[in-house]
C-alpha cells in the first residue's frame, strides 16, 4: 500500500513517536511510506535517518492562525492530489481536521484518525470545550475509522451521534529496549515528559519540596516544553533547585530509566502514555494519576499506585511509602513489567492497525 502519515508538529512527543514507529515498521514491511508534518523538529531528522520520505508543511503549527490554516490546507490538498495514498493516517487535532476534510474532498480510499487524547479534557473555559468537541466530532465524521488509544478515550465520545461504528480501541505498544548502565547510586525519583501544564509537574515539585527535607534523594525531569522556565523558577523559589535536575530533551530518553528508583506521572490529562509503558518495561515502581487510559495500565496496589489529580500531599505520602519499602517497589515493578509485556506489545499494535488499513 501507499501510506501517508500526517501530524501537526515535528517535535518528538508521544504522538510523533507513534507516527515514527508505525512509519518505520510499515516501510520495513514493504509499503510505500511518507510523513507530512509541520515544523523542523527531531521527528524529521529521525525519519530522514531511517530513509523515510518527509513532506514539510511550511505554515503548519499548533497555535491557531486562520491565514496559516488556509495556506496549510491548500498545500495539503496539493500534496494529497500528487501522492494519492491508499491510506491517509492523520494524527493530532489540527492535522486531523484539515487532513480529514482534504482527504474526503479528494476521495482518498482510507482515512484513519488517531486520537492521542482529547483537548476538551484539559482545563479550559466551557465555550472553548464546546467548540473543541464540535471540531473533534467533525474530524471523526470525516475519517473512515478513528483509533482510540484507550477504552477511556473511546468512552469520552462514543455516545456522540453518527460515530459509534467509526471508533476502534488499539492500545499503544512498545518493543523491548536496552537500558543504560546506572551512573549514580543516589536515590532518584524521575519522570520523562513534555513540560506542559497538563503533565502536573508543578504538583510533583510541591510534593518534592516536602519529601526532600527529610530524605537524601534527587529529582530528575527529562524533557522540554513551554513550562520549563516556570518550573525552574518554582523550584528556585522553593529552595529545592539543588536537588532537582532539568535534563532537557534527551535522545533515547527511555534508556535512562535505569537511573530512577521511582517513576512519577502526576498528569492532569493523558491518553495512553508511552513513557508509562516504558517505565513499566524497566520494572520501575510507578506513581500516577487515574486519568485517561492510565487505569487500564495501572491497578493501584497491584502494579503501581494511583493518586488523586492535583494532590501533592498524597503524592508526597506515596513517595515516602515507596522510599521506605524496597520490597514493595520490586514487587510492583515486576508485576507492571508482566502487564506491559502481556497487554501492550508493539507487534499487536501494528497488526491491529494494519487490519483497519485494509
Amino acid at each position: 500500500m501507499k501510506i501517508l502519515y500526517g501530524i501537526t508538529k515535528s517535535n518528538f512527543g508521544g504522538a510523533q513517536r507513534y507516527v515514527f514507529d508505525l512509519a518505520t515498521t510499515m516501510q520495513k514491511q514493504g509499503h510505500d511510506v511518507a510523513v507530512m508534518c509541520g515544523g523542523d523538529g527531531p521527528l524529521i531528522q529521525k525519519l530522514e535517518a531511517g530513509k523515510i520520505r518527509v513532506i514539510k508543511l511550511d505554515k503548519m503549527q499548533r497555535d491557531i492562525s486562520l491565514e496559516k490554516e488556509i495556506v496549510s490546507f491548500f498545500q495539503m490538498l496539493k500534496i494529497l492530489r500528487s501522492e494519492r495514498p491508499d491510506v491517509f493516517h492523520i494524527n493530532s487535532s489540527k492535522m486531523g481536521g484539515l487532513g480529514g476534510l482534504g482527504g474526503r474532498l479528494l476521495g482518498i480510499r482510507r482515512i484513519i484518525f488517531t486520537s492521542h487524547g482529547w483537548a476538551f479534557n484539559e482545563s479550559r473555559l466551557a465555550w472553548q470545550k464546546l467548540i473543541i468537541k464540535l471540531l473533534v466530532w467533525l474530524t471523526i465524521i470525516l475519517s473512515h475509522k478513528t483509533i482510540c488509544v484507550s477504552k477511556k478515550t473511546k468512552k469520552d465520545v462514543k455516545r456522540w451521534p453518527f460515530i459509534k461504528n467509526k471508533l476502534v480501541v488499539i492500545y499503544n505498544g512498545i518493543s523491548s529496549f536496552s537500558l543504560a548502565g546506572r551512573t549514580d547510586k543516589t536515590f532518584t525519583i524521575g519522570t520523562i515528559a513534555e513540560l506542559h501544564k497538563i503533565k502536573g509537574l508543578d504538583i510533583l515539585l510541591a510534593a518534592w519540596d516536602k519529601f526532600v527535607k527529610n530524605h537524601q534523594a534527587k529529582l530528575v525531569i527529562i524533557g522540554e516544553g513551554e513550562e520549563r522556565q516556570n518550573l525552574e523558577i518554582m523550584a528556585k523559589n522553593m529552595g529545592i533547585s539543588d536537588s532537582v535536575t532539568f535534563k532537557g530533551a534527551a535522545d533515547n530518553a527511555r534508556s535512562l530509566l535505569s537511573n530512577f528508583d521511582i517513576f512519577c506521572m502526576p498528569s492532569r490529562s493523558e491518553a495512553l502514555p508511552y513513557t508509562l509503558l516504558e517505565a513499566g518495561f524497566a520494572k520501575l515502581p510507578v506513581i500516577a494519576t487515574p486519568v485517561g487510559g492510565i487505569p487500564e495500565i495501572i491497578e493501584s496496589g497491584i502494579n503501581g499506585i494511583l493518586i488523586p489529580v492535583e494532590n501533592a500531599e498524597v503524592l508526597f505520602s506515596s513517595l515516602v511509602l515507596f522510599h521506605d519499602n524496597p520490597r514493595m517497589r520490586d514487587r510492583l515493578g515486576t508485576t507492571l513489567k508482566e502487564t506491559i509485556i502481556k497487554n501492550f506489545s508493539f507487534e499487536q499494535m501494528v497488526e491491529n492497525t494494519l487490519n483497519i488499513y485494509l
